[in-house]
């Protein structure tokens, strides 16, 4: 079991210098280098939905809601919030399947 904790949390001197071997580091494949990360396609699709028809409304509740916490209203926003995430992930993740496939 000490092993165990000692391998996970290597011993950290202070005061003493202690010698460790240096970092080996990998090679990474010409061909790697050069390809270029895909476009991330989940932010234009959530802001989309959030602007749909069925999402509007909850836009709204929110950022009113919002707008009553920045003047001083003791309350919070956690359900406004939740019910606009939920209607924007119900019309967001069926487009992300299909722009994938």
């Amino acid at each position: 079991m000490l092993s165990f904790i000692t391998d996970l949390f290597p011993a950290v001197y202070a005061e003493e210098n202690h010698e460790e071997a240096a970092p080996v580091e990998e090679e990474v494949p010409a061909a790697a280098e050069e390809e270029e990360e895909p476009e991330d396609i989940k932010p234009e699709i959530e802001e989309a939905c959030g602007e749909t028809s069925a999402c509007a409304p909850l836009k709204h509740h929110l950022e009113e809601c919002t707008r009553r916490v920045q003047e001083g209203a003791h309350e919070d926003c956690i359900e406004e919030l939740y019910h606009f995430l939920h209607c924007v992930n119900d019309c967001a993740v069926p487009k992300y399947f299909s722009k994938l496939a």
